[in-house]
């Protein structure tokens, strides 16, 4: 009942907050989708490729090659049977003749807030009475619920880069995508209601094409900017602004014929928070049995100039696949400091 109490202060925090003050508005948005992105450390910008690219590079969708359902469910911090919260995505994406429709629903819910009366000075009460009121035993419960709903079109483009006749052709893909999202949150009598945008592209090409060497992989860049209508919640009495966030990744894909498998590596930074440089690395064999490991916020600064005890490693997570015939299950382990977390998504495809 404590640490749910110290929940509700953060979100009341939030309610009361003056427009303005925007880091932190929409953040249930913040905590990340798909078991396989989040084990990479959601280092998942210029890889995106299963649907939950939506959250991380709509682009991604496009990539998408069958229909598929895909959904995740998590225990927010707490105990399996009495968490903090609980966080659950649930979506779809169908493709369509070179391009794909996504449509996705996340909620983080938080039931059993306890509701104290107001005690303080401005509510009438003397002293004594106060003491004599303040027992502890709350006088109700109610609930938070934060929902979003993403609807993403995305389309794949293939296009020739001729580089003259003395060079070779680069045969390029270029998805592009686009998120329009709706953000409703709902905490006591308060509710919000917000619309907002994402767009998102990717640009792959094979180094296979460029060196003629059969060992060679893909490389990949990926950009996304999260909220550049700077999405606005609406409070009625107070207005919330999302800030725009620019996520860049850069990734590259390593074939291992000989062992029948992939290596693939994503380097991604986000604008929107310092420091958020992530990390991720992924071995897969035979398209069956996947292992996953990465950090969620590296700074890079520190890594390149070798400042090795200055850089936070505490930050990792990990995670591995399982694909039988149409179903996907993936698992990720994050480290948190009100405890451990574990994700598990489920995707069947058609």
């Amino acid at each position: 009942m404590m640490k749910k109490a110290v929940w509700i202060l953060g979100l009341t925090a939030l309610l009361t907050a003056p427009a303005g003050a925007t880091r932190y508005a929409g953040e249930f948005l913040e905590i990340g989708v798909g078991g396989k992105a989040l084990g990479m450390g959601g280092a998942f910008c210029a890889l995106a490729d299963d649907p939950s690219a939506f959250y991380w590079n709509p682009a991604g969708v496009a990539r998408v090659p069958s229909i598929s359902l895909w959904g995740m469910y998590a225990n927010q911090f707490g105990s399996l049977g009495d968490p903090l919260a609980q966080h659950s995505v649930l979506g779809a994406v169908f493709p369509i003749t070179g391009s794909a429709l996504g449509v996705h629903w996340i909620r983080l819910a938080v039931e059993d807030i306890p509701l104290f009366p107001d005690y303080s000075e401005g509510a009438g009460y003397s002293l004594e009475q106060r003491k004599q009121l303040i027992n502890g035993v709350p006088e109700g419960y109610f609930s938070d619920a934060e929902d979003a709903l993403f609807i993403t079109f995305a389309r794949m483009n293939r296009w020739n880069l001729d580089l003259g006749w003395s060079f070779f052709t680069l045969p390029l893909e270029i998805p592009v995508g686009l998120n329009l999202k709706m953000i409703r949150q709902k905490l006591y009598t308060s509710e919000s209601f917000g619309l907002g945008a994402d767009a998102g592209a990717q640009l792959r090409f094979n180094m296979v094409d460029m060196f003629g060497k059969p060992f060679n992989g893909k490389v990949s860049f990926g950009i996304t900017w999260q909220d550049f209508t700077e999405t606005n919640i609406d409070w009625g009495d107070n207005t919330d602004v999302v800030e725009s966030n620019l996520r860049i990744g850069l990734a590259y894909e390593q074939p291992l014929v000989a062992l029948n498998s992939v290596f693939r590596f994503e380097r991604t930074s986000n604008t929107r928070y310092p420091n958020d440089g992530r990390l991720g690395l992924e071995y897969e064999w035979n398209r069956t049995l996947a292992f996953r490991f990465g950090f969620t916020r590296l700074d890079w600064g520190h890594v390149v100039s070798g400042k090795w005890d200055d850089v936070d490693f505490t930050t990792w997570t990990a995670g591995g696949g399982l694909r039988y015939r149409h179903l996907v299950a993936d698992y990720a382990f994050l480290k948190a400091q009100l405890g451990n977390v574990h994700r598990m998504s489920v995707m069947y495809e058609f």
